[in-house]
């Protein structure tokens, strides 16, 4: 297993398991659920926030159900930033400003949000 993918004590695991009919296909239905270590290290605040960041990030999935604005808004930034692998290095440097720095493994994409405010915002 790569650095990227072990687990460490303080991860929060944003699991998404697709419905799946006897015979493979995907039924459109999806589980989210947000796994934690039980020996997480964080204090009770810094885990709340920690936690409602993670809430905040499964809820775009059924605000995408019901909003096409935001669906479409989602649909243009994965196909014009997170799978436009052409200009990756370009792209890192620009987020990397912007505060977002983006590593690959493999398949995995792993953003790092760098902020001023430092997730207090």
């Amino acid at each position: 297993m790569s650095e990227h993918m072990s687990l460490e004590d303080e991860d929060f695991i944003i699991r998404i398991r697709p419905s799946v009919k006897e015979d493979g296909e995907w039924t459109g239905e999806i589980d989210i659920s947000i796994i934690s270590q039980p020996d997480n290290p964080l204090d009770d605040e810094g885990y709340g926030q920690v936690m409602h960041f993670c809430k905040m990030m499964c809820a775009t999935v059924p605000i995408m159900e019901e909003s096409k604005e935001i669906r479409d808004i989602v649909h243009d930034y994965v196909l014009e930033v997170i799978d436009n692998e052409m200009d990756i290095e370009v792209q890192l440097e620009d987020e990397r400003e912007a505060g977002v720095e983006k590593t690959y493994d493999g398949n995995i994409v792993h953003l790092n949000f760098n902020t001023k405010t430092g997730g207090s915002a």
